[in-house]
This record gives structure tokens, sequence and C-alpha cells, in this order.
């Protein structure tokens, strides 16, 4: 921990608990530590936005019981990382809890110094970390959002898993509608193979743009400039693959170096290929994620 003191919310109706806690964290902390007790929960949310670095909370209290008294702590302090304090009995609503973001749980008459010190500093790491990612996806959503060539990220079976507004609007289909198709339903046969083909590059090809063409809900074929980012995992394994694609149906009876000089003015388009990888990492699935991982990090 840093020499800044540590500002503790402690909320626990039992005495007893509250006194073994605070003596452990005097023995963790000595006087770099400020720690402020309530015994119940309407206590702690008239003070809950005093700057807390972390919560330890019991989940059942005189005014509050379960997962509710979770719930409400962390819907009026939801930057602040909470730890939960359970009794044997509560173990596994406490481990539940922690899905729902909780940081982590301690089991009363179980926790000594050390346990409890490890457990306050790892919480706070998480819970800034769990910020900072949570800014980042607010940022590289807006620029998904916002961007005008289309998105779509397919798993290792060519199944859409993550698709932008601009690419269904560009295909007449709404966004729901493309989701776990198989990309190559939406994708003219006669393309088919140069759409394959760039699943297979290395990574040093990433950012090479080439010309197919799709069919949108009509049937009608739609010239695309697309490029592919094929995704591995470190063994090599591939999982699937993030394209961005721009309509140049209307740009394509212009000679080629003109509409190469057009594209390359297209700042947008290169900007988000940059962080393409990023951009769509926070938008997919949690268990795709896991896949992802390897690639992500």
């Amino acid at each position: 921990m840093t020499d800044k003191k540590i500002h503790i919310l402690l909320i626990e109706d039992n005495p007893g608990d509250a006194l073994i806690i605070n003596e452990m964290l005097k023995e963790v902390y000595a006087d770099n530590f400020v720690l402020d007790h309530f015994k119940r929960i309407k206590d702690g949310l008239e003070h809950v936005n005093e700057d807390f670095d972390i919560m330890l909370l019991d989940l059942n209290l005189p005014d509050s019981q379960g997962i509710g008294t979770f719930n409400t702590m962390n819907m009026h302090a939801p930057e602040v990382p909470i730890i939960i304090l359970t009794g044997l009995l509560d173990e596994d609503l406490a481990i539940n809890i922690v899905s729902e973001g909780a940081q982590d749980y301690l089991v009363k008459g179980q926790i000594d110094k050390q346990l409890l010190s490890r457990s306050i500093k790892y919480s706070i790491e998480r819970k800034h970390i769990e910020i900072d990612l949570r800014k980042s996806e607010e940022k590289y959503r807006s620029m998904v959002e916002k961007l005008e060539s289309g998105l779509f990220l397919i798993d290792s079976q060519n199944k859409i898993n993550y698709v932008n507004s601009q690419m269904a609007d560009m295909l007449g289909y709404k966004m729901d509608d493309l989701m776990n198709q198989n990309v190559f339903n939406f994708i003219n046969k006669s393309c088919r193979n140069v759409f394959k083909k760039h699943l297979k590059v290395n990574d040093k090809h990433i950012g090479q743009t080439y010309e197919i063409q799709f069919l949108n809900k009509e049937g009608t074929p739609l010239w695309v400039l697309v490029s592919t980012s094929p995704l591995h995992k470190v063994t090599g394994e591939y999982i699937g693959a993030i394209s961005i694609m721009t309509d140049i149906t209307a740009r394509k009876g212009m000679e080629k170096s003109i509409m190469d000089a057009m594209v390359e003015k297209d700042k947008d388009f290169f900007l988000i290929m940059g962080n393409m990888v990023e951009a769509v990492k926070p938008l997919i699935q949690t268990e795709y994620v896991e896949d992802f991982q390897d690639k992500f990090t």
C-alpha cells in the first residue's frame, strides 16, 4: 500500500467481529488507516460517498439481509471495492455475490491479518483495473459506434459474434438478425474464397485491404473494401477474426488509383484498424473473451 492512509468502511452489526477486524487492521497498517464502522446499512449509506478505498460488508444486518445488502451498497458506491463478510452458512451466497461484482469474501472465524491484508490489497487493485477497463470500453465503444464503416467479429466456426449497427444498416438487417449467423451467408459465392484466404494470413499482413461482394437483405450485391485481422492463441490455434468494411459500391466505377487515394484519406478507417482488437474486446461475450485472452493481452 502507499503512504496515504487507507480509508476503510466497515458495516458490521456484531461488536465482537468488528473489534477483531479493527485489531487486525491495527496490526497490518498501524496508524496508517482510518476505519469508519456502522452497524446498519442505513448509516453506511449516509457516509458511503466519503471517498473510501475499500468496504467490508456483512450481508446480514438489522435492516438488510442477503444479496440485497450487497446490491444496495454496490448501487450507491459502484467504484468502491466491496469485500463480503460472511458466516459459514452464507458462504455459497457470498460466492454468488462475487460473481455479481463483489471483489472477495471472507468467512468470519477464519480471517487472520495476512488474509485480511491480502484481500484488501488485491480487491483495491482489481477494482482499479476494472474501472480502467470500463473507461477503455466506453472509449472504444464510442469509437466503434461513431465509425462509419462496418465492423464484425466471427468465431472459429465463422459465426458472427459481434456486429456494429453500421454493418447491419449496410446490409439492411437488424443487428440481432446477424448475430450467430454464418458470415458466408452474406458473402457472394464468387468472393468466398477471397475472404477465406484472408482468414489465414499472418499478423504481419494485418491492414491489407481487399474487395469482395456482400449481399444485402434483398440479395443485391454490395461491393465493400475489407480488412481482416485473424486471431490466434499463443499456441497458434485459430479462434476467429475481426473485419472492418467500407461500402465502395459508388466508387467501384472509378479508376483504382483514385479510389485508393480516397481510402488513404479515410482516417477513421485506418484509425479503427489500428485499435480494432481493443475496440471489440469489451463488446463480446465473457466466455468468448476468455478464448481471445492470449490475443488481447
